[in-house]
């Protein structure tokens, strides 16, 4: 894969015959994906996105609006899905996968959601304008959406609160509009603890697409990712799952 600022494979495959793209959660960067690479098989390669304003493009500005990310998404993976691909977003980073898959060509394989309601269904967003730095900390704590660990270090918390605001922006300014369902087969998880996202809520993904569509509980909250193996083990079935 040829270098990207949107793109990165910690475990580069070039042979591999299948890409998984995954979108990070609220606040979130392409490192929460840092380990899954060794995670899947040879013929699959995992690339995970990377937004402006963290890491390694801190210094840009964040993207505050979904239509201007997913335009700046479908223009930053132009020439990257070039094979067939399988896109991945958890909670925040679900809702901009499925709003990119709506748009990008060729289109993804399978769709695979986790830790989200479906966008047209109400979620409870925190007020984080009104909120101080360490209100959002322990709010986001609360919400399993940043780990404890990272709440005690100040220097981590610096960098992760403004890009944690932008994302939120993005999420209370997001409108859900009903153009059609998708062509694209949609996999859903949550964890049975995820008090954000109930089964209805997860259901809900089905009504958004013209192909399969599976659902699935599995054990934990709403941060799957802190312990990625049950949603390692979603993202492996849908890949071998037919692509319609």
């Amino acid at each position: 894969m040829a270098d990207s600022p949107w793109l990165v494979a910690r475990s580069p495959r070039p042979g591999a015959g299948l890409r998984v793209v995954c979108l990070p959660f609220a606040g979130g960067n392409a490192g929460a994906f840092d380990a899954w690479g060794p995670l899947f098989p040879e013929h699959v390669e995992v690339c995970a996105v990377r937004y402006p304003g963290r890491r390694e493009r801190v210094h840009e500005p964040s993207i505050r609006r979904m239509s201007l990310l997913v335009a700046a998404l479908r223009a930053g993976l132009e020439g990257h899905l070039d094979r067939p691909y399988v896109l991945f977003g958890h909670s925040l980073g679900a809702k901009v996968a499925f709003e990119l898959a709506r748009r990008v060509s060729p289109a993804p394989r399978r769709l695979v959601v986790s830790s989200s309601p479906a966008p047209h269904h109400a979620e409870r967003l925190p007020d984080l304008p009104a909120m101080t730095d360490h209100e959002v900390v322990t709010e986001l704590v609360a919400r399993g959406t940043m780990p404890a660990e990272v709440a005690r270090h100040p220097e981590l918390v610096e960098v992760a609160v403004p890009a944690i605001r932008a994302d939120y922006e993005l999420a209370r300014t997001y409108r859900f509009r009903d153009n059609g369902p998708v062509g694209v087969p949609i996999d859903a998880v949550a964890g049975e603890d995820d008090s954000f996202v109930t089964p209805e809520a997860l259901r809900a993904w089905g009504e958004l697409t013209t192909g399969a569509f599976t659902s699935t509980f599995v054990p934990g909250g709403h941060d799957l990712l802190s312990r990625p193996g049950h949603v390692v083990d979603a993202v492996l079935a849908a890949c071998e799952r037919e692509p319609a």
